[in-house]
């Protein structure tokens, strides 16, 4: 039902993964999947059901056509009833930029129509994805022609990479004048560079940074306190790390414990995945299939 796909080695370093849902028209089934901000981007080719996208806190909207569903500074809730086929590409941090003109930021926060961010070549790929059925083998070697077609990294995208890299190393604890001095740039640049090619500034990249580290903190250490959490992933006190929760997660920590499926891989991506329709489905676990193909 839900399967995974590695791109071809050359895109790796930019996209984690293909990603494909499907179910037949005779068994429709009702998804919930609760998304939390994580500065990546995804491409959305949709070939089944509408599906209703909502800002935590606010009403939702409705999408059937294709689209890019760019970075968030906000958690959002998916929710898609029917009949499903949709193709997904899951970007990287940054990963977006080299497929793009920058600067990037100018969709942060949007639902963007595919053409839009593609141009009109983007609509030959779309057909050939719905022509391909549930090959999904096909599908992705679709997509890995497509996006080597477009790479086109530059010397700030590579400079970026590095920048990026070392603030995830240091679980978003990097102070900004020494990332200025590794790229050998002043501050004003260093904001262009990270909102151009990744959306977002260098300070609020890592604040999800380091949000991410404590989800993960708690999926490997779920009988962690929240101030243990709080400490060890740099947050100034117990409260900080409950603000910064509520902003990302939409919920408060309390409500993260049991909330990554139990024996999941361990690269599943930290979103809640729920098909409601399963018998025995809790809190935090899903029927979720995971798979990998490598590229030959």
């Amino acid at each position: 039902m839900y399967l995974l796909s590695q791109p071809a080695a050359t895109l790796s370093a930019y996209i984690e993964n293909y990603w494909f849902l499907q179910t037949g028209a005779q068994a429709p089934f009702e998804l919930s999947v609760n998304v939390f901000v994580d500065a990546r981007a995804d491409l959305i080719f949709n070939f089944g059901a509408p599906y209703t996208r909502t800002r935590i806190g606010e009403s939702p909207h409705s999408y059937l056509d294709s689209n890019l569903d760019a970075q968030r500074s906000y958690p959002i809730k998916i929710l898609q009833k029917g009949a499903m086929h949709v193709a997904g590409v899951r970007f990287h941090t940054a990963g977006l930029a080299p497929f793009v003109t920058p600067p990037v930021h100018r969709w942060n926060n949007r639902v963007v129509p595919i053409a839009e961010v593609f141009g009109a070549s983007v609509r030959s790929t779309e057909q050939e994805l719905r022509a391909a059925g549930d090959d999904l083998r096909a599908q992705a070697q679709i997509l890995d022609a497509f996006f080597i077609g477009r790479l086109r990294p530059t010397p700030g995208q590579q400079k970026l990479h590095r920048l990026k890299a070392q603030i995830e190393s240091e679980g978003g604890l990097s102070r900004i004048d020494e990332l200025c001095e590794i790229g050998s740039i002043a501050i004003r640049q260093l904001d262009r560079l990270f909102r151009d090619y990744m959306g977002f500034s260098p300070k609020t990249f890592s604040r999800i940074v380091r949000f991410q580290n404590a989800l993960l903190l708690l999926k490997r250490n779920p009988g962690c306190t929240l101030a243990d959490v709080a400490a060890r992933c740099g947050y100034y006190d117990q409260p900080h790390f409950v603000r910064e929760c509520r902003t990302f997660a939409g919920v408060v920590p309390s409500e993260q414990v049991g909330y990554f499926p139990a024996g999941a891989p361990a690269d599943f991506s930290p979103n809640l995945v729920q098909f409601v329709q399963d018998a025995g489905t809790q809190h935090g676990e899903s029927s979720l299939r995971h798979s990998k193909e490598r590229k030959r």
